[in-house]
């Protein structure tokens, strides 16, 4: 009895870890979608400035998402998000909320999610953009 009890207390447990998995990697998605659309959004607002901003993140993500505001999605909201300028391209970074730990960076002028962050590493930027969008030290294609 006692086994059969155990067995199906590591059943259940097993499903509802692999439905916590499910609904992490889905929300991962969504997150990492999101963030491309963001980033591309802030890509093309950098691509009409002579130099480099001198706003704080938001009023730069604010002014880049004004013909779409819903670009700045509510699943943002529990992470910060930085950007940055380089040579007329954009990264944006997310990273948790306290700014401890990094999420996951983009630049915008890529089609795909450049960088995803599995394991502990602090919210500073990485990648580096060269001329016709060559994005250096992002994930292996």
């Amino acid at each position: 009895m006692k086994h059969r009890l155990l067995m199906s207390f590591v059943s259940a447990l097993f499903m509802c870890a692999c439905v916590a998995g499910a609904s992490d990697v889905k929300e991962w998605g969504l997150l990492s979608s999101k963030m491309v659309n963001l980033s591309s959004a802030v890509d093309t607002y950098f691509a009409d400035l002579a130099e480099a901003p001198i706003d704080n993140d938001v009023s730069i993500l604010q002014k880049a998402t004004v013909h779409d505001p819903g670009l700045l999605a509510p699943e943002f909201a529990p992470y910060l998000l930085k950007v940055q300028y380089q040579k007329s391209y954009a990264v944006l970074l997310l990273c948790s909320k306290d700014g401890g730990r990094t999420i996951m960076e983009d630049a915008g002028c890529s089609a795909r999610l450049d960088r995803q962050v599995t394991h502990v590493e602090p919210c500073k930027f990485t990648l580096l953009v060269k001329q016709g969008c060559q994005v250096e030290g992002g994930d292996p294609e």
